[in-house]
């Protein structure tokens, strides 16, 4: 009997051991990581809008008085380079998101795209102190001076090119 007990008990123990049946109900994941978006704002297509010519140094200089930036989804009006500001070519249509973050600052959530094109997105934070500046936090990487102006439905941005110039941004919130 004793030998029996023995037996039964070894036996349990390997099968207790041995790696677990393959699963054959797992869903198959695609290979490599999934890309990430950093939002899901979609531009108006119809909204298409060509960089400006370039602004003079001297007209760049208008105060932006700041303001409250209302939350919402805010479109692309017009665009102006300032200095040796780049911009972009061709036309293309641009939404901006406005939220209040939880720590008492503004997230941008941002997404251009050309006729046809995919969206450039980005996402960023908005502080206004002690000089105004976007941090990106998606999409793109360090931090731009800024300047703006609010009112209740629209947003003017001037915010710093890459290549030493400006960006004269307006946009209209959509109702």
């Amino acid at each position: 009997m004793r030998a029996l007990l023995l037996t039964t008990a070894f036996a349990a123990l390997l099968v207790s051991c041995s790696p677990p049946a393959q699963q054959t109900d797992r869903p198959d994941t695609p290979p490599g990581p999934a890309a990430v978006a950093c939002n899901d704002v979609a531009p108006d297509a119809t909204r298409q809008v060509a960089v400006g010519e370039e602004v003079a140094t001297t007209a760049a200089a208008a105060d932006l008085r700041g303001g409250s930036i209302a939350p919402g989804t805010y479109d692309l009006t017009s665009a102006s380079r300032i200095g040796a500001a780049t911009g972009w070519s061709g036309t293309r249509a641009v939404a901006l998101e406005v939220s209040e973050a939880q720590d008492g600052g503004v997230t941008f959530n941002w997404a251009g795209a050309a006729p046809g094109g995919d969206a450039d997105r980005w996402t960023a934070t908005f502080t206004e102190t002690p000089q105004p500046r976007l941090a990106y936090t998606c999409g793109r990487m360090g931090e731009v001076a800024a300047a703006f102006a609010a009112e209740s439905n629209a947003l003017q941005l001037r915010l710093q090119d890459g290549a030493g110039g400006q960006l004269a941004l307006q946009f209209q919130r959509r109702s």
